[in-house]
């Protein structure tokens, strides 16, 4: 029973990626990266350090897949900050996987949710503007 329960889950959350548009998938990722951090932070404090190492692993993994996302040209100085900000992130969970610093995983924590918690403040009218001119310009 509770394998058909998660692969119901795994489901339901394969098809919101495919249904989602562009701020809705990095809303997803985000709190992707958020969960995991959160997770390698409880792995350090009970010494499961490989389930630590593939947490970590996976939310550099996910950062690198936003900084790839950024419009450089388009962006500006907001595409160059977030790439700056992503790149700190980064090294710090390197930096915290091989010293089990829970320190630097609540850094990148929290700089994660405050880009989070600007990503969910644009309105939803904004967004709908930017993937209409998306869909029109091809």
């Amino acid at each position: 029973m509770a394998r058909l329960s998660i692969k119901k889950y795994q489901d339901m959350k394969i098809n919101s990626a495919k249904n989602a548009d562009p701020y809705e998938l990095v809303q997803m990722v985000l709190k992707a990266i958020l969960g995991k951090i959160t997770a390698a932070t409880s792995c350090i404090e009970r010494n499961d350090i490989a389930e630590k190492g593939q947490l970590i692993s996976d939310s550099i993994t996910l950062i690198s897949s936003l900084e790839e996302s950024l419009d450089m040209e388009k962006g500006g100085d907001i595409s160059n900050n977030l790439a700056g900000l992503y790149n700190f992130c980064v090294n710090h969970l390197l930096t915290a996987n091989a010293d089990n610093d829970i320190d630097k995983l609540n850094e990148v924590h929290t700089i994660i949710l405050t880009i989070k918690e600007a990503w969910d403040q644009i309105p939803k009218t904004t967004r709908d503007e930017y993937l209409d001119r998306s869909v029109a310009n091809g």
